[in-house]
């Protein structure tokens, strides 16, 4: 008996964390058959995977209490988050607060909504690091409801940059069952926190966006009201290098980056670099590759300075250039 009440406690305890956690989901459909899910931010904002979420403009949010318009705010492909806000809702108490009733989004179809009544907040944690082996659950909602998967944290790793260049805080990959409907889902840790998104990687692997690079994206919009993208204004294209002027350099990519235009007007210009400037490192680090700096630049803030060392006329040069913004059209 006393083994099946420790059971029964167990299970309990676990349905419990997720019924906590199930006003955070939110459900969205991508036209008129995918459907992912998404997290309750804060009153106003959902966050969902901006890859999944393609070039939507307008959804429309079903919540347990009625519908309401959601505008797509910003689209970050870097870090693959995208923030829609529910016009109608109230205003949160400030970006640290995550909560809402669950909801049903719809790009691509209806967008005629009618309002319902506004979620309460609920406090989002202080962000944290993840350990290898951590108890999980990722809570999503599909048109059928809602839905929750319990894994743990396969691989906690440090900070990275993604292929796009975004910067991601913590590297996470999750074990645990994924389908596309947990796309955009919240993952949840044992104390009922928002730690993470859970996004497709490559190879099947499940990925976890941590809530740090979740606040940083939101911050930004909070400031520029848009998500502002870094300019330098140079074009780049890669150069082949012989084995000993690869030796001569000191390189062990066959192929530099070199400028093949600079913009009028753009910080490159600004800053005077020219067509021809092989590019050496950034800031101090070297410059393997084409997509290598374009990954770089992507990840920096308008209003940083960064250091190009760059290589022209068979002399090393450093140039300091602000990133500027890049034109909104």
């Amino acid at each position: 008996m006393a083994a099946n009440s420790l059971l029964k406690q167990y299970s309990d305890e676990r349905a419990a964390l997720v019924q906590h956690a199930m006003p955070k989901a939110a459900a969205i459909i991508v036209g008129r058959r995918r459907a992912l899910s998404g997290i309750r931010w804060r009153d106003d904002l959902i966050i969902t995977a901006a890859e999944a979420i393609g070039g939507a403009e307008h959804v429309a949010v079903t919540l347990d209490s009625g519908e309401l318009e959601a505008n797509v705010i910003a689209t970050d492909l870097t870090t693959d988050i995208a923030i829609l806000r529910v016009a109608g809702a109230s205003a949160g108490s400030g970006a640290s607060a995550a909560a809402g009733k669950s909801a049903t989004v719809s790009a691509g179809a209806d967008n005629n909504a009618t309002a319902g009544s506004a979620p309460a907040n609920t406090s989002l944690a202080v962000p944290r690091l993840l350990r290898v082996g951590d108890t999980i659950v990722v809570v999503g909602r599909t048109l059928r409801g809602p839905t929750a998967i319990w894994g743990t944290v396969q691989l906690a790793g440090p900070a990275w940059n993604s292929r796009r260049g975004g910067k991601i805080d913590q590297r996470l990959e999750l074990d645990v069952g994924f389908d596309p409907s947990f796309e955009g889902a919240a993952v949840i840790d044992p104390d009922g926190n928002i730690v993470a998104m859970a996004v497709p990687g490559p190879y099947d692997r499940v990925l976890g966006i941590p809530a740090a690079t979740i606040e940083t994206v939101v911050a930004k919009v909070d400031q520029y009201g848009h998500l502002p993208r870094p300019y330098l204004g140079i074009r780049l294209q890669p150069l082949w290098l012989d084995d000993e002027t690869r030796s001569k350099l000191g390189r062990k990519a066959r192929a530099i980056a070199a400028v093949g235009g600079v913009d009028a007007g753009s910080p490159a210009e600004q800053a005077h670099m020219e067509l021809g400037d092989l590019l050496l490192t950034l800031d101090g680090h070297p410059a393997e590759s084409v997509n290598d700096m374009a990954c770089r630049i992507a990840s920096a803030t308008p209003g940083q300075t960064i250091a190009l060392e760059v290589l022209r006329g068979g002399r090393p040069l450093t140039i300091n250039v602000q990133i500027g913004e890049r034109p909104r059209h």
